[in-house]
């Protein structure tokens, strides 16, 4: 049959799939009735649903495959079912996730973190050049209990936290959690999320201020700072804004009217004391026991127990204690809402629901007992069955009583509430 010169010329400016539309012009055209290529469209319509169809039930029947799995967070199973392979599905993970690093395939795996130089928590052993302290030795026991695998890095503290903000170790995901961090109050608290406590509220914080020749205070216990310089440890705590949550344990009133500044962030401790000792600051924001702890661990040379045999701090600033520097505050406690927690991670992790559970049973153990006495921390440490009763009736050392409470001089490191 002849093909119509219209529908050639309609052909040819229209694609292929509307040859059905031109085929109904040509009728159209012809004079004829447009019946027939209704029933072209309808056939073609029909087949392309059918088609749609096939692909919709391909698609349905392959979802059925796979399964979305929420994170695991109960440390005390192996998440295996009976051939002992992993109950979860492609998207299972047993801890939060990190990236780089291969998840835990039967039981969670944790990337702890901390910074080897504040001992009793966290040091190099001299002797085989391991990352040691209680931080890493509750990790051990903990894991061992609670049936989850832990591996100990170590990092700056400021990869944790710095400059009144969380550090880019841990939001980058470098490790889930850094250890050993107090749970202060303010901008530490609104940005990252603590675990429980393994020790009690033992961090105190207090002013340390130069002496004059004579040993007494440049500036008294009764002092509230107005137009005083005053230096914290950046990363450390207690933070900036910590001395707005403390009260003046000589006068009952809050400081006011001060300038407060970080220390740099390199050997923040020993930066810190140099700025107060140099009178780039008035006063120096900082842990009671700070001075304890370094003497113990590195500087005092008679001290049987010393952990490093090269700390990085400046030993021979830390021995002016008591002689070119001393706390005119003390006892404070009421910057933190709790003592030293086990991790600090990022804001809503979900990492405290493997670590709480597990902590809260690890404290009531025989190991935790043991671990307090070896690191000196027997204490602070939370009294379980295995202490004796004498830890149950203790005397406060004088670094957590109040300034107001002392009767201690100024040579001994802490100035007692002037007259």
């Amino acid at each position: 049959t002849r093909v119509p010169s219209a529908y050639i010329r309609t052909r040819r400016r229209l694609p292929v799939r509307n040859i059905t539309y031109a085929y109904m012009a040509e009728k159209d055209v012809e004079g004829g009735t447009r019946s027939d290529g209704r029933l072209i469209q309808v056939a073609v319509g029909l087949a392309l649903l059918s088609f749609f169809g096939v692909i919709v039930s391909i698609a349905l029947t392959a979802s059925q495959d796979f399964e979305c799995t929420p994170i695991a967070t109960d440390s005390s199973t192996n998440a295996e079912d009976a051939n002992g392979g992993s109950t979860g599905g492609f998207l299972s993970l047993l801890e939060p996730y990190l990236p780089g690093i291969m998840a835990g395939k039967t039981r969670p795996k944790l990337i702890l973190s901390t910074e080897p130089n504040w001992p009793p928590y966290a040091f190099i052993n001299p002797q085989t050049g391991n990352n040691e302290g209680m931080a890493t030795d509750l990790a051990k026991g903990m894991a061992k209990l609670c049936n989850f695998d832990v591996v100990i890095t170590q990092t700056k503290w400021t990869e944790c936290w710095v400059d009144q903000a969380a550090g880019q170790g841990l939001l980058n995901g470098d490790y889930h959690a850094c250890m050993t961090y107090t749970h202060s109050k303010g901008a530490r608290d609104r940005q990252m999320d603590f675990s429980h406590a393994l020790l009690k509220n033992n961090q105190p914080a207090g002013l340390l201020v130069r002496l004059n020749d004579d040993g007494t205070p440049e500036i008294d216990g009764k002092h509230n700072l107005d137009g005083k310089k005053v230096v914290h440890v950046n990363g450390w705590t207690p933070d900036e804004d910590g001395l707005g949550f403390v009260l003046n344990e000589c006068s009952g009133e809050r400081f006011s009217g001060y300038e407060i500044f970080p220390s740099s962030t390199e050997n923040p401790n020993d930066d810190a004391l140099s700025k107060l000792l140099n009178g780039t600051a008035d006063a120096m924001w900082v842990f009671v026991n700070q001075d304890k702890h370094y003497k113990n661990a590195g500087c005092d040379a008679g001290n049987p127990n010393k952990q490093s045999s090269s700390p990085d701090w400046d030993c021979a600033k830390w021995a002016g204690f008591g002689k070119k520097f001393a706390f005119i505050q003390t006892g404070m406690f009421s910057h933190a809402h709790n003592g030293t927690t086990f991790t600090v991670s990022k804001k809503g992790s979900g990492l405290n629901e493997i670590v709480n559970p597990c902590l809260d049973r690890f404290v009531e153990t025989k190991e935790y007992y043991e671990m307090c006495v070896k690191h000196g921390l027997d204490y602070e440490c939370f009294p379980n069955s295995y202490f004796p009763e004498e830890y149950f009736t203790r005397n406060a050392p004088v670094w957590e009583l109040p300034t107001k409470d002392l009767q201690t001089k100024c040579e001994d490191g802490y100035c007692a509430c002037p007259v």
